[in-house]
């Protein structure tokens, strides 16, 4: 990735306290790119990663140089490159990155053929622990997919995933991973609905695991029973250090996706994604479609709801994050929306491609976090050009509120 013209922030109030400035990686090349994944370690690194194919459309004729390739990369606060790492020749599904101050952790699926990150074999659901200069340090298999991980700050991670039997089986699992690679605890969910999508995972500053998704049918956990025979809905559930549950609230009638859910340094819990049907949180409600941002106190106590703004491509969903001042941020398509701690808008703005030579590009947003003191990194694709001849690249930028 090279630099190129930081991002025009406007729309949103600046903080006083805020001295970092904004700046913009593009990655790419003539094959399309996309960031999958971005992640801010505590120490104010972002670490992103980068899946590229060749060009799959009907409308686009294949071009010479491109390529198929994972790529994951670590940079400072400022936008310096710390070290990448690229993978060619294989074929992902749903990566994602976690950053620690110490480690980077890689997940996805490798749904074809085994994938080798210089420790073996590595199939199905993934995940693969980085130390501190990009090298391989442990793997694991998850399960048959993987979906969502969290790096904590000893050096440990939690991953959600599903394993699989059969036809009819497709069992929600969560494991809690220690900083050398041992199981702390797993769990697996047994009897949910194959339709359901617990794709979201967090961790608390005290170390409880959070999931969340979509729910169908009913699912116990714990001796509680969660979700309403023939209903969909969204389930959020909290988990002590353990493994045991603390907590789950239900989010009934609403079908759609939490595509993100994070947590803040107070312990509010905050879910990102999109819905259709009537949505209904704590006092208040949203109807009838569209993206949405819920939020959660430590114990699970419902707090606001509210429907960001989106831009006009919007597939890969809302992400979310809170920063240092408890704000929330939300990306949806194009488009930045953030709330302050008690839900008030600050302010949304519309995130464009950089650079931009046809004079005709679009963008979309696939995730964002917090880079501490810093600003809100993004990542995603941006096109430029139109009809048949438009090339997609990956981003990372700081924005800077």
């Amino acid at each position: 990735m090279a630099p190129t013209a930081p991002e025009v922030v406007s729309g949103i109030p600046k903080r006083p306290t805020q001295a970092a400035s904004p700046w913009n990686q593009v990655a790419g090349g003539p094959q399309d790119d996309i960031g999958t994944g971005v992640s801010a370690a505590p120490s104010g690194d972002v670490a992103v990663v980068v899946y590229s194919t060749p060009r799959q459309d009907e409308d686009r004729e294949p071009v010479e140089g491109e390529k198929l390739s994972l790529t994951l990369a670590r940079y400072t606060a400022t936008g310096a490159p710390r070290w990448s790492r690229e993978w060619v020749r294989n074929r992902f599904s749903d990566t994602r990155v976690a950053a620690g101050d110490a480690a980077t952790f890689l997940s996805g699926n490798a749904f074809l053929y085994s994938a080798d990150f210089g420790l073996g074999e590595a199939q199905d659901g993934f995940l693969v622990k980085f130390d501190g200069e990009g090298n391989p340090v442990w793997q694991h298999r998850v399960g048959q997919k993987v979906y969502a991980i969290a790096a904590d700050a000893r050096g440990g991670v939690l991953a959600a995933g599903e394993e699989w039997e059969g036809e009819f089986v497709e069992d929600p699992v969560l494991t809690r991973y220690a900083a050398d690679g041992s199981v702390l605890w797993t769990r697996r969910f047994e009897g949910a609905n194959m339709e359901s999508a617990l794709h979201a995972a967090a961790l608390t500053p005290s170390g409880e695991a959070i999931l969340a998704g979509q729910l169908v049918d009913t699912l116990e956990v714990d001796g509680q029973t969660f979700g309403t025979p023939g209903v969909r809905g969204f389930v959020v559930l909290a988990f002590d250090t353990a493994g045991r549950l603390l907590w789950g609230k239900e989010v009934p009638g609403a079908k759609g996706r939490i595509t993100s859910v994070t947590v803040g340094a107070d312990g509010t819990v905050v879910a990102a994604g999109d819905f259709i049907g009537l949505l209904v949180w704590g006092q208040a409600s949203l109807g009838s479609s569209g993206a949405f941002v819920l939020t959660a106190g430590p114990d699970g106590t419902e707090r606001w709801v509210r429907q960001p703004v989106c831009g006009p491509v919007t597939e890969l969903g809302a992400s979310v994050a809170v920063e240092d001042s408890g704000a929330v941020a939300v990306t949806c398509g194009s488009a930045l929306t953030r709330y302050d701690a008690s839900g008030a808008r600050l302010g949304e703005q519309t995130l464009t491609a950089q650079p931009c030579a046809s004079g005709v590009c679009s963008l979309n947003t696939a995730g964002v976090a917090a880079v501490p003191g810093r600003g809100l990194a993004v990542t995603g694709w941006q096109r430029d050009g139109a009809g048949d001849t438009w090339n997609q690249d990956a981003f990372l930028r700081l924005v800077v509120p």
